[in-house]
């Protein structure tokens, strides 16, 4: 900050040039609470070392643009950035907790003032927000027809411009929920994952590529002249459309989307609550179908997000219905405490698909808010405890030296920081306060960087302050500048939830089981397809779809068949993650056979909304699977039935499953989590497996008679969406079609041996 330059001060007055950094030392000292005794310089460096987790990133409202554009290229592409996920991780909580600060701030309205979950009060919180945003359209048309004019652009080249800028929000559409739905989400969830997922499907037109989100606002582009490169290539982020273009925002919101998407099994209710947001239809959206079509621009991007996202049967519902039926099931499975947690984190990720929303309108300036937020998220460890118990020790003294300071930090003066009123009683808000306003306090202090904050350079020698501190004085603040990162930034999300913190650095170290954890960390030597199924080079002959050929399995042999079953699911479904690389008629194809997997209706012309989640049978892959176990046998009252995908598959080798099936189940695991590299491998082991569920529906005595005829549906629905797959690789993409011949010929080869 600068205003310390305008005002004089009663102290020193030959030395007004102390007065900012004397200030910020000052009024922080109002906030301790109580001294703390000496400790020697090894002491503090211990306690230090306990204390704190040193980060060197500086907070999210510093990054320049280009450091966004990156991440939105990493993070599309993390099969091959992996190291990303550490960095994702953090930044994620950084902007959870910007969220719930900013929400703190302005209480009016929030959902945050639903303290406890009652689904009937959420749903009303919900058709409020939605009459809100009616009213607000009722103004708009009002002041047009008043004569006023346009709101968002006035000319065609400045809607031109404001399109190009909103395009990596909108090339991500749908990305916060690409991520879910997976075949490790624990199956007692699926249900409320299914209905998440059902949202993602209908962004990506369910596999109707003239629906596809992405796809008509990329043909918007182009049909104004403005064309840009698909949005999860180098080329996008490095585009020359971006010269000039002040879009800081949109590209945070873009990342922010992606972020939140990365880590379903860790945070599903924050991505549950920023989908009930996410999906509320906007003025913005509003006004840019009316202004575009006076302009004759074609808005029916906009148009169908304003009838898609409609609160009755739209997405607005249909993302309602998934946060209330997910709050239900914690309520009814882990109990109450739980459901409290449970909400909490629902309504962190509402707040920050707020606060994401308006910095995606703002630009540049989107930062402007966030900056000045006081409200606190600085952690009371014993460390800061410190840092208030010195500044203490000064203001006791000095508190009247600042009456005419007109300096404001965090948005107050200095004089208000250190009115004695405020000393007579303990306030430890208003101390983490002052210690957040110190944070932010640049150049003064850098957080994670105390060799370059000018307050602790000030304090030493040739310092304009030297000898106001002591040595130890000066460590203790050193070290807690230096404590001042992104693992700290994010201490008001672990207390808003009180969930216990986790250092991101240990969680993703964690990831490295595709049969427990998503997303996974698959080293590229561990990915390799089998050289021993790896043949001469194919032509197109190569393919030839034989005649069944697998053998009905035996009692002995249905272990390997239900591990392979389970595995095999997650061959293809992380091929549609990223929202932008859907956009083509091949990911369309896959679409469609992931939504047979999962056990929804026929795709018809029109989107199916609420009708799919009012459904009563519908079985998926998965709860097909789980009838296979549940008839065979294997479970008792004393032994729970397997409640997720790793459950499985011990459960599988408990029962006589061979070290080969094992194996491949293990590998299909792994090749599924780089779905780029192994695309032609994973799409002709997908073929492969038909005739093993050709098999199973065939065979008496596994599944009932109606999840027989539910399994030949789903494999002749797979079935024309593979034959589609394989006719376009053929068409278009040679090298990766050979792989798809391989894979098919290694499938069959793999099966043969496990099942015999």
């Amino acid at each position: 900050m600068s205003s310390y330059v305008d005002s004089p001060v009663i102290f020193m007055m030959s030395h007004h040039y102390l007065v900012f950094p004397l200030a910020v030392l000052l009024f922080a000292a109002f906030c301790c609470s109580r001294l703390s005794k000496k400790k020697s310089t090894s002491d503090i460096k211990a306690a230090i070392s306990d204390d704190v987790k040193s980060s060197r990133s500086s907070s999210t409202a510093c990054k320049p643009t280009q450091w966004y554009r990156n991440l939105f290229f990493q993070l599309q592409n993390v099969e091959d950035h992996p190291n990303v996920l550490e960095l994702a991780r953090r930044e994620l909580l950084v902007m959870f907790s910007r969220g719930i600060s900013l929400a703190l701030e302005q209480p009016k309205g929030s959902i945050l003032n639903l303290e406890h979950y009652d689904a009937k009060r959420v749903w009303d919180f919900i058709n409020n927000e939605h009459e809100e945003v009616l009213t607000e359209w009722k103004g708009y048309l009002k002041r047009r027809e008043e004569g006023q004019g346009p709101e968002l652009f006035a000319t065609a080249e400045a809607a031109k411009a404001w399109l190009v800028q909103h395009a990596p929000v909108k090339f991500v559409d749908g990305a916060w929920l690409g991520h879910t739905h997976k075949v490790t989400t624990p199956f007692a969830l699926r249900t409320v994952t299914k209905d998440a997922w059902q949202v993602l499907s209908e962004e990506l037109g369910d596999g109707d590529l003239a629906k596809h989100h992405v796809s008509l606002y990329r043909q918007l582009l182009q049909d104004v002249g403005c064309p840009l490169p698909d949005g999860h290539t180098v080329d996008f982020i490095k585009s020359s459309h971006w010269d000039g273009v002040d879009n800081h925002g949109a590209w945070k919101a873009a990342v922010g989307q992606l972020l939140i998407s990365l880590f379903p099994n860790e945070f599903l209710p924050e991505i549950l609550g920023f989908n009930m947001h996410y999906e509320l239809v906007t003025l913005d959206t509003m006004r840019a179908n009316h202004e575009l079509k006076a302009l004759g621009i074609n808005p029916y991007y906009f148009l169908i997000h304003i009838a898609i996202d409609n609160a009755d049967s739209g997405h607005t519902a249909m993302a309602t219905h998934t946060v209330t039926r997910y709050l239900d099931t914690v309520r009814a499975t882990e109990g109450e405490e739980a459901l409290k947690q449970a909400w909490k984190r629902v309504q962190v990720g509402y707040t920050l698909s707020q606060t994401l929303g308006s910095q995606e309108q703002d630009g540049s300036n989107s930062g402007v808010t966030e900056t000045r937020s006081t409200i606190p998220d600085i952690p009371l460890n014993s460390l800061s405890a410190r840092v208030i118990d010195i500044f203490k020790a000064k203001a006791s003294v000095s508190h009247q030296f600042h009456c005419q300071c007109r300096a404001k930090i965090g948005g107050q003066t200095v004089a208000e920081w250190l009115a004695p009123s405020m000393w007579m009683h303990p306030h430890q808000e208003q101390h983490l306060k002052l210690l957040t306003a110190l944070s932010r306090a640049k150049p003064w202090v850098y957080p994670g960087e105390s060799n370059k904050s000018l307050l602790v350079r000030e304090l030493q020698w040739k310092g304009r302050m030297f000898g106001a501190f002591t040595h130890d004085e000066v460590v203790t603040l050193a070290a807690w500048i230096d404590s001042l990162g992104s693992e700290s930034d994010s201490w008001l999300y672990w207390n808003f939830t009180s969930r216990t913190p986790q250092a991101s650095k240990d969680v993703i170290g964690e990831l490295r089981d595709p049969a427990r954890h998503y997303p996974v960390v698959i080293p590229h030597d561990a990915v390799e397809m089998d050289k021993r199924f790896q043949g001469p080079e194919a032509d197109d002959s190569d393919l030839e779809m034989g005649q069944q050929s697998l053998a009905r399995p035996t009692s002995a042999r249905l272990p390997d068949v239900v591990a392979l079953w389970f595995a095999h699911i997650g061959l293809l479904e992380n091929c549609i993650n990223t929202p932008s690389r859907t956009a083509s008629p091949l990911y369309a194809s896959i679409l469609r056979l992931l939504r047979a997997q999962a056990g929804f209706a026929s795709e018809t012309h029109i989107v199916a909304g609420m009708d799919e989640m009012k459904r009563p049978f519908c079985p998926s892959l998965v709860g097909i699977g789980q009838e296979l176990i549940a008839r065979a046998g294997w479970t008792t009252a004393a032994s729970a039935e397997p409640g997720c995908l790793h459950d499985v598959l011990l459960l599988a080798a408990s029962q006589g499953q061979r070290e080969e099936s094992a194996k491949l189940a293990r590998d299909m695991l792994r090749w599924g989590a780089r779905p780029s590299a192994n695309l032609g491998l994973l799409l002709g082991l997908a073929l492969a497996f038909l005739e093993l569920k050709e098999v199973v529906a065939g065979a008496p005595g596994l599944l009932s008679g109606e999840s027989q005829c539910v399994l030949r549906a789903i494999v002749a629905r797979e079935r024309q969406s593979l034959e589609e797959c394989t006719r376009e690789l053929r068409d278009v993409e040679g090298a990766q079609y050979k792989q798809l011949i391989r894979g098919y010929k290694f499938g069959q080869v793999a099966l043969g041996n496990c099942l015999q």
